[in-house]
């Protein structure tokens, strides 16, 4: 490697370093240079961990999605099927259990199709892509596969860390961190399906604003983002919290914001307490109480906060007037225990090895203490 090359990425590192923000080009290049591995894995972490520690501004965060989505991601066409997705970025301070993708279930079961786009753990003990993996769902498998899946059951999961979807550095990158950084943002924006609408949670209040600001400039035409907190209002999550305030930020069909509070009382749900909403010890224990949830028997709080979040999907999605209205039909669903079978549904396409995996969310069942479901 030339030493100029050398020279002129570590001059940007000490630029963000000082505190100067990058214009949206340059950060583009810097994140194609990391994604092909043109720098030494020591720049590479230190341009990441600078971005992160300075704060990313729109422009920056705009840069990185550009430089994933333009040159590391197998894109499907959806025919104009106006899909949804859904995500938590991580980076929070109270960490829960997998919430978004259980939303992301019941939201599909309502008949929003879900496009979601996720990876492995990176700041949780639990990922998306480790839950459905335990559940049965084929994570490694090719982006038309998913795309059948959305299609032809209303959910599907690309792995954002698998080179089936990134074929280039973005899986090299995510599996060799435990930090968060810009990535958590940009790279769960580059979905191979590129949604319109969406919902993000992400890992500290003051993300909501640029991270509302980036999704519309990169074309989504409504958008939820937030950050909710605990009772004391001292630490948060990259849900909406059904313990304290939420803070969020909306993008309208006519390209205007604006932001907004909403308190678990506002919505009809009783406030919970952090000790029922904890993660679990294990991946193996977390698929477990997943389908005891969507079987309708899981504990009250859980079930509250997953038809929370479930409702700001279908809110946005336009299939609930509103948050409180979205709430009740989510609990609705989620205790007549349908969720389980569109969950077998799932299973069933998306997977190469369909009997094989279905075993695997049969024994999850099991251990449960749950009726095997049929596929719905």
């Amino acid at each position: 490697m030339e030493d100029s090359s050398l020279k002129a990425f570590g001059e940007v590192i000490s630029l963000v370093m000082a505190g100067e923000h990058l214009a949206r080009d340059t950060a583009r290049k810097m994140f194609r240079e990391i994604l092909s591995d043109a720098q030494p894995e020591l720049h590479q972490g230190a341009f990441l961990a600078a971005l992160r520690m300075k704060g990313e501004t729109e422009e920056e965060i705009a840069g990185c999605f550009e430089a994933i989505y333009e040159t590391d991601t197998r894109k499907v066409d959806m025919d104009g099927s106006a899909v949804v997705e859904n995500c938590g970025t991580g980076m929070d301070t109270l960490k829960t259990f997998n919430i978004s993708t259980l939303a992301a279930i019941v939201a599909a079961g309502l008949g929003v199709p879900m496009a979601r786009h996720g990876a492995r753990a990176i700041t949780s003990r639990c990922g998306t892509v480790d839950l459905c993996e335990a559940l049965g769902v084929d994570v490694e498998c090719p982006v038309d596969l998913v795309r059948r899946s959305i299609e032809t059951c209303g959910i599907g999961l690309f792995n954002g860390m698998s080179p089936e979807i990134h074929p280039g550095g973005l899986g090299r990158i995510l599996s060799r961190i435990r930090f968060g950084s810009t990535l958590n943002i940009a790279a769960s924006l580059a979905n191979p399906a590129l949604p319109k609408i969406g919902v993000r949670g992400v890992g500290a209040p003051g993300q909501v604003a640029p991270t509302l600001e980036v999704m519309r400039r990169i074309g989504y035409r409504r958008a939820l983002v937030f950050h909710g907190f605990d009772e004391t209002g001292q630490k948060g999550m990259d849900e909406l919290s059904s313990l304290g305030v939420s803070r969020m930020g909306i993008l309208g069909e006519d390209g205007k914001t604006e932001f907004r509070e909403v308190r678990p009382r506002d919505v009809g749900i009783p406030q919970g307490t952090y000790g029922m909403i904890r993660p679990a010890d294990t991946i193996r224990q977390e698929a477990a109480a997943a389908v005891r949830l969507l079987a309708g028997e899981g504990p009250g709080p859980r079930t509250d906060i997953v038809a929370l979040n479930a409702a700001a999907v279908l809110w946005v999605g336009g299939s609930a007037p509103s948050l409180d209205r979205g709430v009740g039909m989510a609990r609705d669903y989620i205790l007549s225990g349908k969720g389980l079978g569109k969950l077998a549904r799932w299973v069933e396409v998306q997977n190469r090895r369909p009997l094989e995996m279905r075993e695997r969310l049969n024994r999850v069942c099991r251990e449960a203490g749950v009726e095997i479901p049929a596929p719905a």
